[in-house]
């Protein structure tokens, strides 16, 4: 980011994900060269629980930004719809699995309705979503989800939760008792949910003085990513 404060300034339910993944100012003299989940792979934790078997059938991966979960997942003979309310995140999303020759559909949606995908899935994902949206979205995309998932159906799902100086990557954590608000019966029913790490981009010199400022010292994986501290969850659909 342009400015060295601009992470604990940001609000992500007002951030316009398509000027984000066009590369424009999301507010003055503010500019996100690379979305911070952007790694250009699919999540280690993602790929762990396909290697673990938990993940079968027809699947969704909502708030699928460029595609790479949406791709790796296709390319192992998953059928998958990846959606994102960005236009131009679903562009470079089709491009990538072109360049990959894997077969997805890539759609442009608004993930807190689903409209057109009731009971369509047997397995959602949902990486670094949830906590983008205000409280009355997450209740609605929850909603949606239900609605979008079959009975028996499973969630896989990324947010990241309150640790020490969340404040400076995210406005808006979301604690473990409103996960388990969220995901009651009669709709879900919580199988896993536990502490684990996201992988984000390798911050930029502005963020990591910011960081060394406020003497955060975040783990970083051996190419200098950051790896962050986030709620994994796992729901059935009931």
């Amino acid at each position: 980011m342009s400015k060295s404060n601009a992470a604990s300034r940001i609000d992500p339910t007002t951030v316009d994900y398509e000027q984000l993944y066009r590369g424009e100012e999301l507010f003055p003299g503010v500019v996100v060269q690379r979305p911070p989940w952007d790694i250009g792979r699919p999540q280690p934790l993602l790929v762990a629980f396909e290697k673990a078997g938990r993940i079968r059938g027809e699947v969704l991966d909502v708030g699928c930004g460029p595609g790479d979960t949406a791709i790796h997942l296709a390319d192992l003979g998953y059928r998958v719809t990846g959606l994102d309310v960005a236009p131009t995140a679903i562009e470079q999303a089709r491009q990538r699995a072109t360049e990959r020759g894997v077969s997805v559909t890539f759609e442009v949606a608004d993930a807190t309705t689903l409209d057109g995908y009731d009971n369509r899935f047997d397995t959602a994902v949902s990486s670094a979503l949830l906590h983008c949206l205000d409280p009355t979205q997450r209740r609605t995309h929850v909603r949606a989800l239900a609605r979008a998932i079959k009975p028996g159906g499973r969630l896989i799902q990324f947010c990241f939760t309150h640790a020490e100086h969340t404040e400076l990557y995210v406005p808006y954590p979301i604690p473990e008792s409103e996960l388990r608000t969220l995901f009651a019966p009669p709709n879900w029913t919580i199988t896993t949910l536990r502490p684990d790490r996201l992988e984000t981009t390798v911050p930029t010199e502005q963020q990591s003085n910011l960081f060394a400022r406020n003497d955060f010292h975040p783990d970083r994986d051996e190419k200098g990513a950051l790896l962050l501290p986030i709620l994994v969850l796992e729901a059935q659909r009931t």
